[in-house]
């Protein structure tokens, strides 16, 4: 893509982009003033170790924690759009999206199936794994004779960080069967390299866990059935 290309892109989604920023800040002062409070205290209530605190390490640290989760809402409620309007500008400015065709009901079944998975796996990540994960990390604090006093900010930003990656775990079977559906890669070429994305899984579990087989397990599983699953309702279906 030249210079020139990328210019005439930017400019022909100017008024887009204005009008999704403007969405944006509507629900981003909506979510500040009605729905922030209630998600960090369903949080706290629902996942804080019992004997652990938050505390406030900083004057405005609730303030910008409150910022950053109503901007969160803010981008989740445009990013389907968003998506729509990249994948249309792509695909008729540029030839990275030449063989990829979707029709607008396939990117409606696409959009639901993507949010029930997301939604699946933000709850497999705060109903079973973060519960255990961080009793885990919190245990481990009182072992080492430590007064477990959390940041609110460290904390409700971990939380969130880790139900986002469970949430796009979860979209595994979709990204692999757009994949092979739209002919950018095979199924021949997932199952060549299963070995190496099962290394990849218990690599990631290992990154994003403490040093515990059990917790580490819990990350790398999920991925694994996931991938397996993939590999046989994307064989059923194409």
């Amino acid at each position: 893509m030249t210079l020139k290309e990328l210019a005439e892109i930017l400019a022909a989604i100017r008024l887009k982009l204005i009008k999704i920023i403007v969405v944006i800040g509507v629900i981003w002062a909506f979510s500040f003033a009605f729905i922030s409070d209630i998600v960090i205290i369903k949080i706290k209530e629902d996942l804080l170790p019992k004997g652990a605190s938050l505390i406030y390490q900083a004057p405005l640290e609730g303030l910008i924690l409150k910022l950053k989760i109503s901007l969160i809402f803010g981008i989740i409620a445009v990013l389907p759009y968003l998506i729509y309007l990249s994948y249309k500008t792509l695909k008729t400015r540029t030839e990275l999206l030449k063989s990829v065709n979707i029709s607008r009901s396939n990117a409606l079944i696409y959009g639901i199936i993507a949010t029930l998975l997301f939604i699946g796996g933000v709850s497999y990540g705060y109903i079973i794994m973060l519960p255990i994960f961080l009793r885990f990390l919190f245990m481990s604090a009182q072992t080492q004779g430590v007064l477990t006093l959390y940041s609110i900010s460290e904390f409700i930003n971990f939380v969130v960080l880790m139900l986002s990656i469970f949430g796009i775990i979860f979209q595994m079977p979709l990204i692999m069967f757009f994949l092979i559906k739209n002919g950018i890669t095979s199924l021949e070429t997932f199952k060549y390299y299963r070995r190496y994305f099962y290394v990849g899984f218990f690599t990631i579990g290992a990154i994003i866990t403490p040093p515990d087989v059990f917790t580490q397990i819990m990350v790398a599983v999920p991925m694994l059935l996931f991938f397996e699953i993939s590999i046989i309702v994307v064989k059923i279906l194409t």
